[in-house]
Protein backbone atom coordinates (compact mmCIF):
# COMPACT_ATOMS: atom_id res chain seq x y z
CA UNK A 1 0.00 0.00 0.00
CA UNK A 2 1.31 3.46 -0.98
CA UNK A 3 2.59 5.43 1.95
CA UNK A 4 -0.12 8.07 1.41
CA UNK A 5 -2.97 5.41 1.07
CA UNK A 6 -1.45 4.48 5.03
CA UNK A 7 -1.15 7.40 6.24
CA UNK A 8 -5.15 7.96 4.96
CA UNK A 9 -6.19 4.60 6.25
CA UNK A 10 -4.32 5.57 10.12
CA UNK A 11 -6.52 9.08 9.59
CA UNK A 12 -9.43 7.15 9.27
CA UNK A 13 -9.09 4.90 12.25
CA UNK A 14 -7.93 7.75 14.55
CA UNK A 15 -11.21 9.63 13.50
CA UNK A 16 -13.06 6.63 13.74
CA UNK A 17 -11.54 6.55 17.74
CA UNK A 18 -13.87 7.70 21.09
CA UNK A 19 -13.36 11.09 21.82
CA UNK A 20 -11.54 9.75 25.75
CA UNK A 21 -9.35 7.26 23.29
CA UNK A 22 -7.90 9.70 21.24
CA UNK A 23 -7.71 12.60 23.72
CA UNK A 24 -5.18 9.31 26.05
CA UNK A 25 -3.55 8.70 22.63
CA UNK A 26 -2.72 12.63 22.14
CA UNK A 27 -1.51 12.74 25.52
CA UNK A 28 0.82 9.82 25.30
CA UNK A 29 2.97 11.56 22.06
CA UNK A 30 2.79 14.60 24.27
CA UNK A 31 4.55 13.40 27.00
CA UNK A 32 6.78 11.21 24.33
CA UNK A 33 7.91 14.47 23.09
CA UNK A 34 8.88 15.89 26.29
CA UNK A 35 10.80 13.47 27.44
CA UNK A 36 12.72 13.36 24.19
CA UNK A 37 13.17 16.91 24.30
CA UNK A 38 14.44 16.72 27.83
CA UNK A 39 17.02 13.91 26.73
CA UNK A 40 18.33 16.22 24.01
CA UNK A 41 18.68 18.98 26.41
CA UNK A 42 20.93 16.47 28.97
CA UNK A 43 22.81 15.48 26.03
CA UNK A 44 23.22 19.15 25.17
CA UNK A 45 24.28 20.09 28.62
CA UNK A 46 26.75 16.99 29.34
CA UNK A 47 28.89 17.09 25.98
CA UNK A 48 28.63 21.00 25.24
CA UNK A 49 28.15 22.64 28.71
CA UNK A 50 29.40 20.23 31.42
CA UNK A 51 31.76 18.10 28.66
CA UNK A 52 35.07 19.27 30.16
CA UNK A 53 34.24 18.59 33.91
CA UNK A 54 33.47 15.31 33.41
CA UNK A 55 36.14 14.39 30.72
CA UNK A 56 38.81 15.71 33.91
CA UNK A 57 37.15 13.45 36.39
CA UNK A 58 37.52 10.60 33.64
CA UNK A 59 40.99 11.49 33.52
CA UNK A 60 41.59 11.55 37.05
CA UNK A 61 40.42 8.42 37.00
CA UNK A 62 43.03 6.87 34.48
CA UNK A 63 46.11 9.30 34.93
CA UNK A 64 48.35 9.92 37.98
CA UNK A 65 50.93 13.15 38.52
CA UNK A 66 54.15 12.53 39.87
CA UNK A 67 55.95 15.28 41.24
CA UNK A 68 59.93 15.59 40.20
CA UNK A 69 61.74 17.58 42.29
CA UNK A 70 63.96 20.33 41.81
CA UNK A 71 68.26 20.34 42.28
CA UNK A 72 68.20 22.67 45.16
CA UNK A 73 70.60 25.61 44.37
CA UNK A 74 74.60 25.60 45.41
CA UNK A 75 76.10 28.30 48.16
CA UNK A 76 79.22 29.08 47.27
CA UNK A 77 82.45 30.10 48.53
CA UNK A 78 83.78 33.86 47.38
CA UNK A 79 85.90 31.98 44.65
CA UNK A 80 82.60 29.93 43.29
CA UNK A 81 83.56 26.07 45.11
CA UNK A 82 81.13 24.70 47.00
CA UNK A 83 80.16 24.77 51.04
CA UNK A 84 76.82 22.94 50.27
CA UNK A 85 75.43 21.76 46.88
CA UNK A 86 72.35 19.08 46.90
CA UNK A 87 72.67 16.15 44.26
CA UNK A 88 69.93 13.62 42.87
CA UNK A 89 70.49 10.26 44.98
CA UNK A 90 68.51 6.50 44.97
CA UNK A 91 66.06 6.91 47.94
CA UNK A 92 64.48 3.31 48.96
CA UNK A 93 61.10 3.77 50.25
CA UNK A 94 57.94 1.56 50.75
CA UNK A 95 53.80 1.85 50.69
CA UNK A 96 53.01 -0.17 53.91
CA UNK A 97 49.31 -0.90 52.74
CA UNK A 98 50.57 -2.88 49.70
CA UNK A 99 52.98 -5.16 51.74
CA UNK A 100 52.03 -8.18 52.54
CA UNK A 101 55.13 -10.04 54.02
CA UNK A 102 56.91 -7.44 56.08
CA UNK A 103 58.85 -10.22 57.78
CA UNK A 104 60.12 -12.04 54.46
CA UNK A 105 60.81 -8.62 52.92
CA UNK A 106 62.36 -7.08 55.78
CA UNK A 107 64.97 -9.99 55.80
CA UNK A 108 65.64 -10.14 52.27
CA UNK A 109 66.22 -5.95 52.22
CA UNK A 110 68.32 -6.12 55.29
CA UNK A 111 70.57 -8.73 53.11
CA UNK A 112 70.94 -6.14 50.29
CA UNK A 113 70.76 -2.76 52.59
CA UNK A 114 73.07 -4.08 55.23
CA UNK A 115 70.86 -2.61 57.60
CA UNK A 116 68.95 -4.32 60.90
CA UNK A 117 65.88 -6.62 59.72
CA UNK A 118 63.65 -5.56 62.30
CA UNK A 119 64.22 -1.87 61.83
CA UNK A 120 63.10 -2.41 58.37
CA UNK A 121 60.29 -4.42 59.53
CA UNK A 122 58.99 -1.79 61.83
CA UNK A 123 59.01 0.94 59.28
CA UNK A 124 57.59 -1.36 56.98
CA UNK A 125 54.31 -1.87 59.25
CA UNK A 126 53.71 1.76 59.92
CA UNK A 127 50.09 3.33 59.85
CA UNK A 128 51.00 5.62 56.61
CA UNK A 129 51.14 5.36 52.71
CA UNK A 130 55.13 5.91 52.63
CA UNK A 131 57.85 5.76 54.69
CA UNK A 132 61.39 5.62 53.95
CA UNK A 133 63.61 2.71 54.70
CA UNK A 134 67.26 3.98 53.48
CA UNK A 135 68.22 7.60 51.95
CA UNK A 136 71.15 8.52 50.02
CA UNK A 137 72.09 5.01 48.69
CA UNK A 138 74.70 3.78 45.49
CA UNK A 139 73.29 3.31 42.26
CA UNK A 140 74.69 -0.39 42.82
CA UNK A 141 72.59 -0.99 45.66
CA UNK A 142 69.57 0.99 44.27
CA UNK A 143 69.56 -2.15 41.46
CA UNK A 144 69.50 -5.06 43.57
CA UNK A 145 66.72 -3.45 45.15
CA UNK A 146 64.97 -3.11 42.08
CA UNK A 147 65.65 -6.74 41.49
CA UNK A 148 64.68 -8.14 44.27
CA UNK A 149 60.61 -6.89 42.65
CA UNK A 150 59.21 -6.95 46.69
CA UNK A 151 55.74 -5.67 46.42
CA UNK A 152 55.34 -2.07 48.09
CA UNK A 153 58.45 -1.18 48.16
CA UNK A 154 60.71 1.09 45.26
CA UNK A 155 63.01 3.27 44.60
CA UNK A 156 63.04 7.07 43.84
CA UNK A 157 65.57 9.24 43.45
CA UNK A 158 65.53 12.57 45.66
CA UNK A 159 68.07 15.63 45.89
CA UNK A 160 70.15 15.02 49.10
CA UNK A 161 72.34 18.08 50.55
CA UNK A 162 76.40 17.90 51.23
CA UNK A 163 78.68 19.88 52.40
CA UNK A 164 82.03 18.62 51.10
CA UNK A 165 84.24 21.01 53.40
CA UNK A 166 82.76 19.51 56.35
CA UNK A 167 81.89 21.46 59.34
CA UNK A 168 82.89 24.36 57.46
CA UNK A 169 80.54 27.27 58.03
CA UNK A 170 78.22 25.34 58.57
CA UNK A 171 76.35 27.56 61.69
CA UNK A 172 76.23 30.78 58.97
CA UNK A 173 74.95 28.25 55.51
CA UNK A 174 72.51 27.21 57.91
CA UNK A 175 70.09 23.64 57.60
CA UNK A 176 66.93 22.36 55.36
CA UNK A 177 64.78 19.92 56.83
CA UNK A 178 63.53 16.67 55.53
CA UNK A 179 61.52 18.55 53.36
CA UNK A 180 64.36 20.19 51.85
CA UNK A 181 63.32 23.48 52.91
CA UNK A 182 66.17 26.19 54.81
CA UNK A 183 64.88 26.41 58.45
CA UNK A 184 68.46 28.55 59.52
CA UNK A 185 70.88 30.84 58.43
CA UNK A 186 71.31 31.18 54.62
CA UNK A 187 69.86 28.29 53.42
CA UNK A 188 66.58 30.08 54.98
CA UNK A 189 67.26 33.33 54.60
CA UNK A 190 67.45 32.53 50.47
CA UNK A 191 65.39 29.84 50.83
CA UNK A 192 63.13 30.77 47.82
CA UNK A 193 66.51 31.59 45.03
CA UNK A 194 67.71 28.03 46.51
CA UNK A 195 65.07 25.70 46.01
CA UNK A 196 64.04 26.02 42.06
CA UNK A 197 61.18 25.28 40.51
CA UNK A 198 59.87 21.09 40.49
CA UNK A 199 58.44 19.39 37.45
CA UNK A 200 56.38 17.32 37.10
CA UNK A 201 55.28 13.81 34.85
CA UNK A 202 51.96 12.74 34.10
CA UNK A 203 51.56 8.87 32.96
CA UNK A 204 48.35 6.41 32.36
CA UNK A 205 47.89 3.70 34.58
CA UNK A 206 45.32 1.00 34.74
CA UNK A 207 42.92 -0.19 36.83
CA UNK A 208 45.14 -1.44 39.75
CA UNK A 209 46.77 2.16 39.64
CA UNK A 210 49.97 0.29 37.49
CA UNK A 211 51.69 2.53 35.23
CA UNK A 212 51.18 1.44 31.54
CA UNK A 213 53.95 1.09 29.02
CA UNK A 214 53.91 3.93 26.88
CA UNK A 215 51.75 5.92 29.45
CA UNK A 216 53.02 8.79 29.15
CA UNK A 217 50.85 11.80 29.16
CA UNK A 218 52.96 15.22 29.73
CA UNK A 219 56.39 15.93 30.97
CA UNK A 220 57.53 19.04 32.66
CA UNK A 221 61.07 18.91 33.59
CA UNK A 222 62.29 20.97 36.94
CA UNK A 223 64.31 23.84 36.63
CA UNK A 224 67.34 23.85 39.10
CA UNK A 225 67.59 26.29 41.76
CA UNK A 226 69.60 29.44 41.99
CA UNK A 227 73.33 30.08 43.42
CA UNK A 228 74.17 32.07 46.28
CA UNK A 229 77.96 33.18 46.16
CA UNK A 230 79.07 34.35 49.59
CA UNK A 231 81.96 36.27 50.46
CA UNK A 232 83.69 33.52 52.79
CA UNK A 233 86.98 32.50 51.88
CA UNK A 234 87.02 28.84 52.23
CA UNK A 235 90.70 28.70 52.84
CA UNK A 236 91.10 31.40 55.35
CA UNK A 237 87.68 30.19 56.93
CA UNK A 238 89.64 26.87 57.52
CA UNK A 239 92.21 28.74 59.74
CA UNK A 240 90.11 30.52 61.66
CA UNK A 241 88.17 27.55 63.20
CA UNK A 242 91.80 26.18 63.23
CA UNK A 243 92.74 28.85 65.61
CA UNK A 244 89.53 28.83 67.94
CA UNK A 245 89.73 25.17 68.19
CA UNK A 246 93.48 25.62 70.14
CA UNK A 247 92.75 29.16 71.82
CA UNK A 248 89.61 26.67 73.73
CA UNK A 249 92.06 24.33 74.16
CA UNK A 250 94.37 27.34 75.78
CA UNK A 251 92.20 29.12 77.63
CA UNK A 252 89.36 26.74 79.07
CA UNK A 253 86.78 28.33 77.59
CA UNK A 254 83.38 27.80 76.74
CA UNK A 255 83.30 29.63 73.30
CA UNK A 256 85.62 31.40 71.16
CA UNK A 257 84.29 33.39 68.01
CA UNK A 258 85.76 35.20 65.03
CA UNK A 259 84.87 37.80 62.43
CA UNK A 260 87.42 38.84 59.65
CA UNK A 261 85.77 41.75 57.68
CA UNK A 262 87.14 43.29 54.53
CA UNK A 263 87.22 47.47 55.52
CA UNK A 264 86.12 48.37 52.28
CA UNK A 265 83.10 46.95 51.40
CA UNK A 266 81.95 45.06 54.33
CA UNK A 267 82.32 42.09 52.93
CA UNK A 268 82.77 39.19 55.67
CA UNK A 269 85.52 36.75 54.91
CA UNK A 270 85.68 34.59 57.34
CA UNK A 271 83.08 33.69 60.63
CA UNK A 272 84.45 31.27 63.27
CA UNK A 273 82.22 29.80 65.50
CA UNK A 274 83.45 27.20 68.21
CA UNK A 275 81.72 25.89 71.30
CA UNK A 276 83.46 23.26 73.84
CA UNK A 277 82.06 20.15 73.99
CA UNK A 278 82.55 16.57 75.91
CA UNK A 279 85.04 15.25 73.08
CA UNK A 280 86.29 18.83 72.16
CA UNK A 281 84.97 21.66 69.94
CA UNK A 282 81.62 21.76 68.09
CA UNK A 283 79.82 23.80 65.92
CA UNK A 284 76.98 25.57 67.40
CA UNK A 285 73.47 25.26 65.89
CA UNK A 286 73.18 28.76 65.16
CA UNK A 287 75.81 31.60 64.04
CA UNK A 288 76.42 32.80 67.45
CA UNK A 289 78.76 35.40 65.77
CA UNK A 290 75.34 37.17 64.73
CA UNK A 291 73.06 36.08 67.15
CA UNK A 292 74.41 36.12 70.81
CA UNK A 293 75.40 39.65 72.50
CA UNK A 294 77.40 40.39 75.42
CA UNK A 295 79.16 43.33 77.15
CA UNK A 296 82.24 44.36 75.17
CA UNK A 297 83.69 45.75 77.87
CA UNK A 298 86.73 48.39 76.69
CA UNK A 299 86.37 47.57 73.03
CA UNK A 300 83.77 50.31 73.07
CA UNK A 301 85.84 52.88 73.87
CA UNK A 302 86.17 53.29 70.32
CA UNK A 303 82.81 55.50 69.85
CA UNK A 304 82.97 57.31 73.05
CA UNK A 305 86.47 58.35 71.99
CA UNK A 306 85.76 58.84 68.07
CA UNK A 307 82.46 60.89 69.35
CA UNK A 308 84.60 63.35 71.60
CA UNK A 309 86.97 64.06 69.29
CA UNK A 310 84.37 64.48 66.52
CA UNK A 311 82.50 67.30 68.55
CA UNK A 312 85.76 68.77 69.85
CA UNK A 313 85.43 67.71 73.11
CA UNK A 314 88.79 66.81 73.30
CA UNK A 315 91.59 66.55 70.51
CA UNK A 316 94.74 64.05 70.47
CA UNK A 317 96.57 66.04 72.64
CA UNK A 318 94.17 66.45 75.39
CA UNK A 319 95.75 64.79 78.98
CA UNK A 320 93.30 63.87 81.55
CA UNK A 321 94.07 63.58 85.46
CA UNK A 322 92.92 60.14 86.30
CA UNK A 323 92.34 59.90 90.39
CA UNK A 324 92.60 56.31 91.62
CA UNK A 325 88.68 55.80 91.55
CA UNK A 326 86.22 58.68 89.79
CA UNK A 327 82.80 59.04 92.48
CA UNK A 328 79.59 58.91 90.00
CA UNK A 329 76.28 59.33 91.46
CA UNK A 330 77.32 57.68 94.58
CA UNK A 331 79.17 54.96 92.75
CA UNK A 332 83.23 54.22 92.58
CA UNK A 333 84.64 54.06 88.85
CA UNK A 334 87.25 51.92 89.21
CA UNK A 335 90.36 50.61 86.56
CA UNK A 336 92.01 47.52 86.27
CA UNK A 337 94.47 48.30 87.92
CA UNK A 338 95.16 50.01 91.41
CA UNK A 339 97.11 53.60 90.80
CA UNK A 340 97.91 56.80 92.29
CA UNK A 341 96.86 60.33 90.49
CA UNK A 342 97.88 60.02 87.27
CA UNK A 343 98.20 61.93 83.72
CA UNK A 344 96.98 60.11 80.91
CA UNK A 345 97.13 61.39 76.97
CA UNK A 346 93.76 60.25 75.38
CA UNK A 347 96.01 57.47 73.60
CA UNK A 348 97.40 56.46 77.36
CA UNK A 349 93.14 56.27 77.70
CA UNK A 350 93.16 53.88 75.43
CA UNK A 351 96.71 51.95 75.99
CA UNK A 352 96.56 51.70 79.49
CA UNK A 353 92.46 50.60 79.15
CA UNK A 354 91.23 53.58 81.79
CA UNK A 355 87.83 53.34 82.71
CA UNK A 356 88.21 56.47 84.69
CA UNK A 357 89.68 58.28 81.54
CA UNK A 358 86.68 56.82 79.34
CA UNK A 359 84.10 57.89 81.81
CA UNK A 360 85.52 61.79 82.09
CA UNK A 361 85.83 61.40 78.32
CA UNK A 362 81.76 60.24 78.45
CA UNK A 363 80.78 63.16 80.65
CA UNK A 364 81.82 66.04 78.21
CA UNK A 365 80.52 64.46 75.83
CA UNK A 366 77.01 64.05 77.38
CA UNK A 367 74.69 61.25 77.41
CA UNK A 368 73.01 62.14 73.81
CA UNK A 369 75.55 62.74 71.54
CA UNK A 370 77.18 59.28 72.79
CA UNK A 371 73.71 57.43 72.68
CA UNK A 372 73.80 59.00 68.71
CA UNK A 373 77.33 57.49 67.91
CA UNK A 374 76.48 54.10 69.39
CA UNK A 375 73.82 54.10 66.60
CA UNK A 376 75.85 55.55 63.89
CA UNK A 377 78.38 52.89 64.78
CA UNK A 378 76.24 50.44 63.99
CA UNK A 379 74.98 49.06 67.64
CA UNK A 380 71.64 48.35 68.73
CA UNK A 381 70.63 47.44 64.96
CA UNK A 382 70.84 43.91 63.55
CA UNK A 383 74.52 44.36 61.19
CA UNK A 384 73.62 41.79 58.37
CA UNK A 385 70.76 42.47 55.89
CA UNK A 386 67.88 39.71 56.66
CA UNK A 387 70.33 37.21 58.37
CA UNK A 388 67.79 34.94 60.68
CA UNK A 389 67.87 35.37 63.86
CA UNK A 390 70.19 38.25 63.98
CA UNK A 391 70.18 40.26 67.36
CA UNK A 392 70.06 43.75 67.32
CA UNK A 393 71.99 44.20 70.58
CA UNK A 394 70.91 45.93 73.70
CA UNK A 395 71.58 50.01 73.14
CA UNK A 396 69.64 51.62 76.10
CA UNK A 397 67.46 54.69 75.49
CA UNK A 398 68.21 57.99 76.92
CA UNK A 399 65.17 57.46 79.29
CA UNK A 400 66.32 53.88 80.33
CA UNK A 401 69.72 55.51 82.02
CA UNK A 402 71.03 55.66 85.69
CA UNK A 403 72.95 57.56 87.23
CA UNK A 404 75.51 55.41 86.37
CA UNK A 405 74.43 54.60 82.61
CA UNK A 406 76.79 56.93 81.03
CA UNK A 407 79.75 56.19 82.97
CA UNK A 408 79.23 52.57 82.21
CA UNK A 409 77.94 52.85 78.52
CA UNK A 410 81.62 54.64 78.07
CA UNK A 411 83.38 51.10 78.73
CA UNK A 412 81.21 48.66 77.19
CA UNK A 413 79.13 48.16 79.64
CA UNK A 414 75.32 48.86 79.75
CA UNK A 415 74.89 47.49 76.74
CA UNK A 416 75.07 44.34 74.55
CA UNK A 417 76.72 43.96 70.91
CA UNK A 418 77.65 41.24 68.79
CA UNK A 419 80.64 40.04 67.49
CA UNK A 420 79.81 41.16 63.73
CA UNK A 421 78.97 44.44 65.19
CA UNK A 422 81.95 45.60 66.48
CA UNK A 423 84.01 44.28 63.20
CA UNK A 424 81.86 46.72 61.48
CA UNK A 425 82.69 49.61 63.87
CA UNK A 426 86.11 48.91 63.53
CA UNK A 427 86.36 48.62 60.09
CA UNK A 428 84.54 52.14 60.12
CA UNK A 429 87.55 53.50 61.56
CA UNK A 430 89.61 51.92 59.51
CA UNK A 431 88.01 52.70 56.28
CA UNK A 432 88.43 56.38 57.03
CA UNK A 433 85.45 57.25 59.02
CA UNK A 434 83.05 55.24 56.39
CA UNK A 435 80.98 52.60 57.32
CA UNK A 436 79.63 50.07 55.21
CA UNK A 437 77.34 47.33 56.04
CA UNK A 438 78.90 43.54 56.80
CA UNK A 439 77.48 41.07 54.39
CA UNK A 440 77.98 37.54 53.73
CA UNK A 441 76.22 37.11 50.22
CA UNK A 442 77.94 38.57 47.19
CA UNK A 443 74.60 37.75 44.93
CA UNK A 444 72.41 35.36 43.40
CA UNK A 445 73.55 33.44 40.71
CA UNK A 446 70.89 32.09 38.36
CA UNK A 447 71.04 30.16 34.66
CA UNK A 448 73.61 30.20 32.61
CA UNK A 449 75.89 31.60 35.35
CA UNK A 450 74.11 34.83 35.46
CA UNK A 451 75.19 36.90 38.92
CA UNK A 452 72.56 39.29 40.38
CA UNK A 453 74.31 41.06 42.89
CA UNK A 454 72.29 41.62 46.18
CA UNK A 455 71.54 45.06 47.34
CA UNK A 456 72.96 46.84 50.41
CA UNK A 457 73.03 50.24 51.93
CA UNK A 458 75.12 52.72 50.65
CA UNK A 459 78.14 53.07 52.49
CA UNK A 460 77.53 56.16 54.69
CA UNK A 461 79.92 58.73 56.57
CA UNK A 462 80.05 58.12 60.64
CA UNK A 463 82.85 60.32 61.76
CA UNK A 464 85.37 62.69 59.66
CA UNK A 465 88.54 61.76 58.21
CA UNK A 466 90.71 63.29 60.36
CA UNK A 467 89.58 61.49 63.35
CA UNK A 468 90.02 58.40 62.27
CA UNK A 469 93.55 59.46 60.94
CA UNK A 470 94.11 60.29 64.46
CA UNK A 471 92.85 57.30 65.97
CA UNK A 472 94.99 54.71 64.48
CA UNK A 473 97.99 55.69 65.97
CA UNK A 474 96.18 55.35 69.08
CA UNK A 475 94.77 52.11 68.77
CA UNK A 476 99.07 51.24 67.60
CA UNK A 477 100.19 52.44 70.94
CA UNK A 478 97.59 49.90 72.57
CA UNK A 479 99.63 47.10 70.78
CA UNK A 480 103.09 48.79 70.70
CA UNK A 481 103.15 49.11 74.41
CA UNK A 482 99.23 48.70 76.20
CA UNK A 483 97.02 45.87 76.77
CA UNK A 484 97.30 44.27 73.15
CA UNK A 485 100.97 43.56 72.58
CA UNK A 486 100.17 40.04 72.30
CA UNK A 487 98.10 41.04 69.35
CA UNK A 488 101.49 41.79 67.07
CA UNK A 489 102.22 40.63 63.50
CA UNK A 490 106.07 40.62 62.66
CA UNK A 491 106.62 43.08 59.97
CA UNK A 492 103.19 44.57 59.97
CA UNK A 493 101.38 46.48 62.09
CA UNK A 494 98.46 46.02 63.81
CA UNK A 495 95.91 49.06 65.49
CA UNK A 496 93.16 47.68 67.86
CA UNK A 497 92.13 47.38 71.48
CA UNK A 498 91.80 44.93 74.07
CA UNK A 499 88.02 44.43 76.22
CA UNK A 500 87.25 42.59 79.00
CA UNK A 501 84.05 42.13 80.97
CA UNK A 502 82.98 39.96 83.67
CA UNK A 503 80.37 37.07 82.58
CA UNK A 504 76.83 38.04 83.44
CA UNK A 505 75.30 35.35 85.60
CA UNK A 506 71.72 34.15 85.11
CA UNK A 507 71.35 34.64 88.77
CA UNK A 508 72.21 38.34 88.12
CA UNK A 509 75.11 40.22 89.20
CA UNK A 510 78.70 39.46 87.65
CA UNK A 511 80.75 36.16 87.67
CA UNK A 512 83.85 37.14 89.79
CA UNK A 513 86.14 34.90 88.39
CA UNK A 514 85.29 34.58 84.68
CA UNK A 515 85.27 36.67 81.55
CA UNK A 516 84.24 37.42 77.93
CA UNK A 517 87.55 38.35 76.41
CA UNK A 518 88.00 40.60 73.45
CA UNK A 519 90.27 41.55 71.10
CA UNK A 520 89.54 44.37 67.60
CA UNK A 521 91.53 45.54 65.32
CA UNK A 522 92.56 46.15 61.78
CA UNK A 523 95.82 45.74 59.65
CA UNK A 524 98.03 46.92 58.02
CA UNK A 525 97.32 49.73 60.55
CA UNK A 526 99.27 52.61 57.76
CA UNK A 527 96.80 51.01 55.11
CA UNK A 528 93.94 49.01 56.16
CA UNK A 529 92.52 46.17 54.36
CA UNK A 530 90.67 43.80 57.24
CA UNK A 531 88.96 44.27 60.14
CA UNK A 532 89.33 41.20 62.84
CA UNK A 533 87.37 40.59 65.77
CA UNK A 534 87.78 37.82 68.44
CA UNK A 535 85.97 37.12 71.65
CA UNK A 536 86.61 34.23 73.63
CA UNK A 537 84.02 33.96 76.45
CA UNK A 538 83.29 32.22 80.06
CA UNK A 539 87.23 32.29 80.42
CA UNK A 540 89.50 33.30 83.36
CA UNK A 541 91.75 35.18 81.56
CA UNK A 542 91.52 39.19 80.69
CA UNK A 543 90.98 40.18 76.47
CA UNK A 544 95.00 40.53 76.44
CA UNK A 545 95.72 36.92 77.32
CA UNK A 546 92.71 34.83 75.44
CA UNK A 547 91.81 36.80 72.60
CA UNK A 548 95.16 38.80 71.44
CA UNK A 549 97.54 35.95 70.74
CA UNK A 550 94.20 34.16 68.30
CA UNK A 551 93.95 37.81 66.80
CA UNK A 552 97.47 38.06 66.01
CA UNK A 553 97.64 34.16 64.32
CA UNK A 554 94.50 34.71 62.46
CA UNK A 555 95.63 38.21 61.48
CA UNK A 556 98.50 36.35 60.06
CA UNK A 557 96.86 33.47 57.98
CA UNK A 558 94.50 36.17 56.63
CA UNK A 559 97.83 38.57 55.49
CA UNK A 560 99.25 35.52 53.54
CA UNK A 561 96.25 33.97 51.82
CA UNK A 562 95.26 37.88 50.77
CA UNK A 563 99.04 38.55 50.17
CA UNK A 564 98.61 42.10 51.73
CA UNK A 565 102.31 43.67 51.61
CA UNK A 566 103.69 45.37 54.46
CA UNK A 567 102.87 49.19 54.76
CA UNK A 568 105.59 49.05 57.88
CA UNK A 569 105.98 47.07 61.27
CA UNK A 570 104.75 47.98 64.69
CA UNK A 571 105.77 51.63 65.39
CA UNK A 572 108.10 51.82 68.99
CA UNK A 573 106.13 52.08 71.68
CA UNK A 574 105.62 56.26 72.69
CA UNK A 575 105.37 58.02 76.09
CA UNK A 576 102.31 59.26 75.55
CA UNK A 577 100.73 55.74 75.89
CA UNK A 578 101.69 55.55 79.10
CA UNK A 579 100.40 57.51 82.39
CA UNK A 580 102.89 60.41 84.01
CA UNK A 581 103.01 60.73 87.74
CA UNK A 582 104.01 63.20 89.70
CA UNK A 583 105.66 65.04 86.39
CA UNK A 584 107.38 61.71 85.70
CA UNK A 585 106.58 59.19 82.73
CA UNK A 586 105.90 55.81 83.83
CA UNK A 587 108.85 54.35 81.10
CA UNK A 588 108.62 51.19 82.99
CA UNK A 589 105.20 50.45 81.41
CA UNK A 590 106.56 50.68 77.64
CA UNK A 591 106.13 47.56 75.71
CA UNK A 592 104.50 45.92 78.74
Amino acid sequence: MPSAQRRRAASARHRGLPPRARRRVFTMLALAGVACLAIAGKLVLVQLVDGSSYQHMAFGQEVRTIPVPAVRGSILASDGSELAFSEMRPTVFADPTEITAAGSESRALARVLHLPAGQLRSAMLARTTYVVLAPDITNAVATKVTNLALPGVGVERLPVRYHPNGTLATPVLGAINANGVGVSGLEYQYNKALTGTPGQTVEVVDPQGQPVPNGIVHKTAPHLGSDVLTTIDAGLQYQVDQVLAATLKRTHAVSATAVVENVHTGAILAVGDLHSGPHGPVQPGLASALTSVYEPGSVAKLVTVAGALTHHVINPQTVLTIPPALPVNGTLIHDAEVHPTEQLSITGVLAQSSNIGATEIAERLGATRLLAYEHAFGFGQPAVPGFPGESAGIVPTRAQFSGTTLATLAFGEAQAVTPVQLAGAYATIADGGVYHTPHLVQGIVGPKDHEHPVALPAARRVVPAWVSKAMTPMFEQVVSSGTGVAAQVHGYAVAGKTGTSNVVLASGGYSPTLTDATFAGYYPAQDPQIAEVVVVKNSPLYGAQASAPAFSSIAHDAILDFAIPSAGPQPPAEDTAVPTINGKVETSLLGA
